[in-house]
C-alpha cells in the first residue's frame, strides 16, 4: 500500500531534490504516522488533522494521503506491517510505503 504521509509540493527544497532530506517537522510527522500504523490506531489516522500541530504542512490537501487509509482498511489484527521506501525527499515529501500481511 502507498499514499504519502507527508506531501507538500509548495515547500519542496528543489536544491535538495537529489538528496535524502526531510525538514524536521516532516520527519517527526512521518514517525508519528508510522507509530500509529504499527499500533493499529486507524482512528487517529482517520482524524489526522488532530495528530500534530504541523499536520497542515504535511497534508495540505488529503488527495495523496487517502490511498494510505484505503490500504490500511484491508489490515486484519493478525497482519504484520512492514515499511519500505521509507525516506524523505526534497524536505517536504516522504515516500514511505507499507506491506500488509
Amino acid at each position: 500500500g502507498s499514499g504519502n504521509m507527508v506531501h507538500n509540493l509548495k515547500m519542496i527544497a528543489w536544491n535538495k531534490i537529489e538528496e535524502t532530506f526531510g525538514f524536521d517537522w516532516a520527519l517527526e510527522i512521518n514517525n508519528v504516522f508510522k507509530s500509529k500504523i504499527l499500533d493499529g490506531n486507524h482512528l487517529d489516522l482517520i482524524r489526522y488533522q488532530q495528530l500534530h500541530k504541523e499536520i497542515a504542512k504535511a497534508i495540505p490537501t488529503p488527495d495523496h494521503y487517502y490511498p494510505l487509509l484505503y490500504a490500511l482498511a484491508l489490515q486484519t489484527p493478525q497482519d504484520d506491517i512492514q515499511f519500505f521506501n521509507d525516506k524523505p525527499v526534497a524536505g517536504s515529501l516522504t515516500m514511505t510505503s507499507l506491506k500488509i500481511g
